[in-house]
């Protein structure tokens, strides 16, 4: 079956089965999808991998005092039971991801304008790791500036910025503050070899130049994953291709 993680109603972590059945084999693997910070699934509503198993992990209510190794390890249960696992992780989903390979030896990641090693902090997760003030704000006052986000961007399409602003208020409250938190004092460090790293050179909130080896989307943002979502899906092809050829 294909399983997704999911918080249900009543906010008890469980993993819900749907009625798709699939069997997987070296060459045609799963992917499992992981957004980022205050986005969800619908992050990747414009990439196109039709013939793949695509499974997409939400959001796990944080434990007291969990770190992002341990909350890794929880949303990995669905990864560790597939026999040919691609985790796909956007900026928090990537860092995850990366953290996931260290521990899941048969799964490769692809990870989009997100960061593989402590090394490539940007300045602003490192002083959130130092000065994490930002912890001080309750959340629901941060989403009533939401609108502030909305004037930022409006020259850019009103549907892509009603989307965006859609999935961050729809984020569970503690699962932000928990993110935001934890993000900035991530020090893992993922299996390099297993990983393929995409990133844009506008990406503000993690600067390209601080990003090792990694394949360069031009003009890419760090929201790219959406607004360029053909160029990212191609270059997600290529990669899976390479991966895994196809046979005969």
């Amino acid at each position: 079956m294909q399983w997704s993680a999911a918080i249900t109603s009543d906010d008890e972590e469980s993993f819900i089965a749907t009625d798709i059945y699939f069997m997987e084999s070296t060459s045609q693997p799963t992917l499992f999808f992981i957004s980022g910070l205050g986005a969800d699934a619908g992050a990747f509503d414009r990439i196109e991998l039709e013939g793949y198993h695509v499974v997409h992990l939400h959001w796990l209510i944080p434990e007291r005092g969990e770190t992002m190794h341990s909350y890794a390890k929880r949303m990995a249960a669905p990864i560790i039971a597939s026999t040919s696992p691609v985790v796909i992780g956007v900026s928090l989903g990537g860092m995850l991801a990366s953290e996931m390979t260290s521990f899941v030896p048969q799964m490769r990641a692809i990870i989009i304008s997100s960061i593989k090693a402590p090394e490539e902090r940007s300045f602003i997760l490192k002083v959130g790791h130092r000065f994490p003030v930002h912890g001080l704000m309750p959340i629901a006052v941060l989403k009533k500036l939401s609108f502030l986000w909305r004037f930022a961007k409006r020259n850019h399409p009103k549907a892509d910025v009603d989307h965006m602003i859609g999935m961050f208020l729809r984020t569970d409250n503690r699962f932000m503050r928990w993110g935001m938190l934890n993000a900035p004092k991530w020090k893992g460090r993922g299996d390099a070899s297993r990983i393929h790293h995409i990133h844009g050179d506008d990406d503000k909130l993690f600067p390209v130049r601080r990003i090792k080896n990694c394949e360069v989307i031009e003009g890419g943002t760090h929201l790219m994953v959406y607004q360029r979502g053909h160029d990212v899906t191609l270059v997600i092809r290529k990669v899976l291709s390479n991966w895994y050829p196809p046979l005969g």
